[in-house]
């Protein structure tokens, strides 16, 4: 009977063993305190249809624990392509279920697009078997809906100094009407512009399209990006629309031009003095100063040549000076103390008649070289009283020499615009002098100062012979523009003049004899 009562014993274990879930290493382990379970319900939402204008529209689900022991619910979160079209309303955050509890949760749908819109709630609990329960949300958004066609518009490349127009079409692709109230670029400065569009504010309904002619013109050859910003009634982005265009500018053309300063350089200075009386101390002054001056002169050049015109007609009081011309400097002495006329307040007219006197068989013959500087010097205590505005004399000068970079009219005359009056000299402004002064790049000295001291001969001296300015063969670009000195890349000396076609170097900078300029620059092209 013992044996027998044994063998059952061993019998019913094994068959106990073959029935059971758990292993054996788990016989005796208790079952885990906390038994929470979920239970959301429903687990699909749907809120129909959303108009502009409308209040959110709000559905609800709870979220039960179950089970035994405490359920936390740890997150809620919406997800999917169309999340933003709806949110949780005061959302609850972290919280605690006690065995059958229930928290209810209100989720609001405003519709940020047209058609059908989908998103889920993901809730995040402590239930061990379902850590996570999916909440679908459907709706659909009966509002405008902006589709800029297209986006990003690509418009290629242009070549600078030329322009290409493209369009893009605004169109409304939802359910609703669609308003737009402005469209710009948020930043002005870019080679984007709308030339044409609709007047502001238009309305598109469902289906409807206006368009936009845009234009891009580059300044240079780099990748540009617009941002051409729309604001509408699209509850997308606040009504907010970000449209891109993309363009490449590209020169047509880059040129390398090169000088080589001449040592020795030729010069060709004209001296005009204003015989009037009041004037006698000035002329005397210029006389007593000449050896000064070629003193200063020499340091540049001994390739100069001289004369002194003060007669109506242009022709010299001096004859034509140079180094070897015997008692140089008494000659020039006593014509810049003689002559005159009913010109002597009129010294562009005088001056412009030398020059046109320059030709074989005139007084002037021999005096005007092709190659050398023509420095024109004027000295007056007057405005300037020729019978036309000063710029016909100028242009006449330029013209009879053929090169504008080698002219060069300087004045020592009154202060512009308001005259002067010092250590008992007075003089009205120069007028007409002045602007003929600037618009060669010449030196202008006031009548009433030192105007004989070293440092100003030094500068009439420099002006008769360096060239400051350096003609470009092409219209360039001037943001293009790269000067090099003697091979060194150089920048602040110098300017662009558009007027002149020219790099114009600042005063004291220029290059001086024997130097070597590089200026190397593009050009714009020439569309049609």
């Amino acid at each position: 009977m013992l044996g027998s009562k044994g063998g059952s014993s061993a019998f019913f274990l094994i068959f106990a063993l073959g029935c059971s879930e758990t292993g054996i290493s788990e016989l005796g382990k208790p079952t885990p305190a906390n038994g929470a379970r979920i239970e959301v319900d429903p687990l699909s939402l749907n809120f129909g249809v959303f108009s502009t204008g409308s209040d959110p529209i709000a559905r609800e689900f709870t979220m039960t624990n179950i089970g035994t022991g405490e359920l936390d619910i740890e997150q809620l979160e919406i997800v999917g392509a169309d999340a933003a079209s709806f949110s949780i309303w005061q959302d609850p955050g972290e919280l605690t279920l006690l065995e059958g509890e229930t928290e209810t949760v209100t989720v609001l749908f405003q519709a940020g697009g047209a058609s059908a819109l989908a998103a889920q709630v993901m809730v995040r609990s402590s239930d061990p078997d379902e850590p996570t329960v999916p909440v679908n949300l459907v709706g659909e958004g009966a509002v405008p809906d902006l589709v800029v066609i297209p986006d990003p518009l690509d418009m290629g490349s242009t070549y600078v100094g030329c322009n290409k127009l493209n369009e893009i079409l605004l169109s409304n692709n939802g359910l609703e009407a669609l308003t737009i109230y402005s469209y710009a670029y948020s930043d002005p400065t870019i080679p984007f512009t709308i030339v044409s569009g609709p007047t502001l504010p238009i309305t598109l309904q469902p289906g409807e399209f206006t368009s936009l002619s845009v234009q891009f013109e580059p300044s240079d050859n780099s990748v540009s990006i617009g941002d051409l910003q729309i604001v509408s009634n699209d509850p997308d982005d606040a009504g907010l629309y970000n449209a891109t265009q993309l363009g490449t500018g590209e020169y047509i053309a880059t040129y390398e031009q090169y000088w080589e300063n001449p040592i020795d350089p030729p010069s060709d200075i004209i001296f005009a003095v204003d015989q009037s009386c009041s004037m006698d101390d000035d002329a005397a002054n210029l006389a007593s100063n000449f050896t000064s001056f070629i003193g200063q002169l020499s340091n540049y050049s001994n390739d100069w040549q001289i004369m002194v015109v003060n007669d109506d007609n242009g022709c010299t009081n001096s004859g034509i000076l140079t180094p070897n011309t015997p008692n140089y400097q008494s000659t020039f002495s006593s014509a810049v103390q003689s002559g005159g006329g009913s010109y002597t307040e009129a010294l562009l007219t005088v001056t412009a008649n030398a020059v046109e006197n320059t030709d074989s068989g005139e007084c002037n013959y021999g005096f005007m070289r092709s190659t050398a500087m023509l420095h024109i010097v004027m000295v007056s205590d007057e405005p300037e009283q020729s019978w036309s505005q000063w710029n016909t004399f100028v242009d006449q000068v330029i013209a009879k020499k053929g090169n504008a970079d080698n002219v060069r009219l300087s004045a020592i005359a009154g202060d512009y615009p308001s005259g002067c009056w010092a250590s008992g000299n007075s003089a009205d402004p120069g007028t007409g002098y002045w602007e003929a002064v600037n618009a060669t790049n010449g030196v202008f000295l006031s009548i009433c100062s030192n105007w004989a001291s070293p440092s100003n001969l030094q500068i009439l001296a420099e002006a008769s012979v360096i060239s400051d300015a350096y003609p470009l063969d092409h219209t360039p670009i001037p943001d293009t523009i790269i000067v090099y000195h003697n091979g060194t890349v150089i920048e602040g000396t110098w300017s662009y003049d558009a007027s002149l076609q020219s790099v114009v170097f600042m005063d004291g900078m220029a290059p001086e004899e024997g130097d070597n300029v590089r200026i190397v620059y593009s050009s714009p092209a020439t569309c049609d």
